[in-house]
């Protein structure tokens, strides 16, 4: 039996409650569903939260020209106060460079389905 749109509504409030911080990390590992955690965690920043429906929120954070590092970003993890958290969301991509010369933008739409 599917789950009624309400407690999507409920759930989706819930999870908004949640998620305090988007960090950026150079974790080696692809991303899967039975994910413990960030594998390595480098910046960290508050996330802008929207709820765009019932069911779907979208999470915005931007790392600026401030933050460098010599390794490359190559992960991303939405989770509490607490890097360590356990992560809501965890994605793995191509590596990119994050260095004084440019800003990471990232943008996450989660559907509670």
């Amino acid at each position: 039996m599917p789950v009624l749109d309400p407690i999507k509504a409920a759930l989706t409030d819930h999870l908004q409650t949640l998620i305090k911080k988007m960090t950026i990390g150079s974790g080696n590992t692809q991303a899967s569903s039975r994910d413990g955690g960030s594998g390595n965690p480098l910046f960290s920043k508050s996330v802008e939260i929207q709820r765009v429906d019932e069911r779907t929120l979208s999470m915005t954070a931007l790392f600026d020209s401030q933050l460098s590092t010599e390794q490359s970003i190559s992960e991303v993890v939405l989770h509490g106060d607490n890097p360590l958290d356990t992560p809501a969301f965890r994605a793995t991509f191509m590596p990119i460079t994050k260095n004084t010369s440019n800003e990471v933008r990232i943008d996450i739409l989660m559907e509670v389905r």
